[in-house]
C-alpha cells in the first residue's frame, strides 16, 4: 500500500511486524498442542513464550543468509528460546505456519472492516430519517421519471450494505480456518488431534482437509466479498458525484476540492477517489480466481500475488469505508435546488399518476397513454404546466375536471411511504438484523 491511502488500525494489522508475530502465535499454539499431547517435554510452552520476541532486524539478517524468510523467523526465535526452541515447527511445513498465520490476519482485517461497513450504515440510516420527508425527483436513464425522497435513496444504499455485511461475515467463516497437517497435508510427523488443539486455540477450526496449503478458493470467497462491498460504494460515491454537477447541484460534498486553476471550482474529490480505487479490488478479483488452480499438492505462484492484493485490497477498503462515512455525515443538501429541479418538466413527473386516474375514471389505457405523452410533450416544449395542458385536452380535461389529480395529495403519499420504510429499517437494525 502506498501511504497516501493507509489509515489506522488496518495500516498496523498488514504491518512485517504484525505478520511475524502471527506466526509467533502459530507456533506458539502448535508447541502448546504438542506438550499437551506428551509430545514435547513438559515447561517446552512456557519457555518459548517466555523468552521468545519478534526481532525484524535480525529475521531480515537471517533471510539475507538463508533465503527463506519462514526459516529466517524461525532462527531468530529458536535463538532466543534456547533448547527448547528446538521443538519448534516440529513436523510442520512452512505454509501450515504461513497459512494459518494469514487466516488469522484476514479474520482480524474482516472484524474491522464490518465495523466500518456498520459505522457507514449507521449514518446512511440517521441521515435517510433526517430527509424522509424531502421531495426530490428521481432519474433512471439520467432523466426525470418520478418523484423520491432523498431518505429513500439513502436508504437504499443502508440495504445494500446489510447485503455487503452478510458476504463479508460468511468469507470471515470461511477463512477461519488452520493447517497443521506437515507436507502434502498427510500428517506424516503430526496427529489429527494435535491439529485440532492447536486450531482451538488459535480460535480457528481445522481445514476439512487439505494439500500442501490451504485451498485458494477460501481466498478467493474473500476477495469477491470485498470486492463486491467496493461496488456498493463506488455506487454511492457516484451519486454524489452525479447530484453534485454543476447543472444539478442538488448535494455537495463537506469538503470539495479546489482548482489550481480555476478558483470556482468545488470538485468531489472523496467521491472520484472512492470510484477509482474501487476498480483495484475488482482487479484483485481475477488475481484471486488465478491462484484457485495450482500445481498438485502446491506451487508458490499464488504467494507473490497475495503479498499484495490482501494488504493493498483491505487497506484500500478500509479507506473507502471511512472517507465515503466522513462524506455522507457531513454532506451537504440543497433542498431548495431539489425542488427547483422537481420543477423543470411543469408536472410531467406525474405522467403515470395521471395515466392510472385516467383508467381508473374509464378511459382506455392505449388513448390514456396517448393523451398524457402528448400533454407531457407540450408541456416541455412550451415550458407550461403539465396538468394545465392535460386539463385543457378535449379528450380527457373534463375527466379531469370532475375529478382533478391531486398533486399534493401525492406527494403526502410518497412521504408517508418514505417514513414507513425508513422506520421498518430502523426496526431490523435493533433487532440485530442487516
Amino acid at each position: 500500500m502506498i501511504e497516501r491511502y493507509e489509515l489506522e488500525p488496518m495500516k498496523s494489522l498488514w504491518s512485517l511486524h504484525a505478520q511475524y508475530e502471527r506466526w509467533l502465535a502459530v507456533e506458539l499454539a502448535f508447541l502448546q498442542a504438542l506438550e499437551e499431547a506428551g509430545d514435547v517435554p513438559a515447561g517446552t510452552h512456557a519457555t518459548v513464550e517466555r523468552k521468545a520476541r519478534v526481532d525484524v532486524a535480525q529475521i531480515a539478517k537471517n533471510e539475507k543468509e538463508i533465503g527463506h524468510d519462514l526459516l529466517a523467523f524461525i532462527r531468530s526465535v529458536e535463538e532466543q528460546a534456547g533448547r527448547a526452541g528446538r521443538f519448534l515447527h516440529r513436523g510442520l511445513t512452512s505454509s501450515d505456519v504461513k497459512d494459518t498465520a494469514l487466516g488469522l490476519e484476514i479474520r482480524d482485517s474482516l472484524v474491522l472492516i464490518e465495523g466500518a461497513v456498520r459505522n457507514l450504515r449507521d449514518v446512511l440510516l440517521a441521515r435517510a430519517r433526517q430527509h424522509q420527508d424531502l421531495v426530490m425527483v428521481g432519474r433512471t436513464h439520467g432523466m426525470h421519471a418520478e418523484p423520491t425522497t432523498f431518505g429513500l435513496k439513502l436508504l437504499l444504499f443502508h440495504h445494500e450494505l446489510g447485503r455487503d455485511l452478510e458476504r463479508l461475515e460468511r468469507a470471515r467463516e470461511t477463512i477461519s480456518v488452520g493447517k497443521f497437517s506437515g507436507p502434502v497435508g498427510t500428517y506424516s510427523q503430526v496427529s489429527p488431534e494435535v491439529e485440532r488443539a492447536a486450531c482451538r486455540l488459535l480460535g480457528v477450526v481445522p481445514a476439512t482437509a487439505g494439500s500442501q496449503i490451504l485451498q485458494r478458493d477460501r481466498h478467493a470467497e474473500v476477495l469477491f466479498a470485498l470486492a463486491v462491498t467496493g461496488a456498493t460504494l463506488e455506487k454511492l460515491a457516484l451519486e454524489v458525484r452525479h447530484l453534485s454537477r454543476t447543472e444539478v447541484g442538488e448535494v455537495e460534498e463537506p469538503a470539495p476540492e479546489g482548482s489550481s486553476s480555476m478558483p470556482h471550482k468545488r470538485n468531489p474529490i472523496t467521491s472520484e477517489r472512492v470510484c477509482g480505487l474501487s476498480r483495484l479490488l475488482r482487479a484483485h478479483v481475477q488475481v484471486g480466481l488465478e491462484n484457485v488452480p495450482l500445481w498438485h499438492e502446491r506451487d508458490m505462484s499464488h504467494s507473490s500475488a497475495e503479498r499484495v492484493i490482501f494488504p493493498e485490497g483491505f487497506g484500500l477498503l478500509h479507506y473507502m469505508l471511512v472517507r465515503l462515512t466522513e462524506v455522507v455525515s457531513g454532506l451537504v443538501v440543497r433542498p431548495a435546488r431539489m425542488a427547483e429541479n422537481l420543477a423543470l418538466t411543469g408536472g410531467a413527473i406525474h405522467s403515470q399518476a395521471a395515466l392510472v386516474h385516467l383508467v381508473d375514471r374509464g378511459m382506455p389505457r392505449a388513448a390514456a397513454h396517448k393523451a398524457v405523452e402528448r400533454a407531457a410533450r407540450r408541456a416541455a416544449e412550451e415550458g407550461i404546466s403539465f396538468l394545465e395542458v392535460l386539463r385543457s385536452d378535449p379528450t380527457v380535461g373534463k375527466r379531469l375536471e370532475r375529478d382533478p389529480l391531486d398533486e399534493k395529495a401525492l406527494y403526502e403519499r410518497l412521504r408517508r411511504t418514505s417514513r414507513r420504510l425508513i422506520a421498518q429499517a430502523g426496526k431490523r437494525v435493533e433487532r440485530g438484523r442487516p
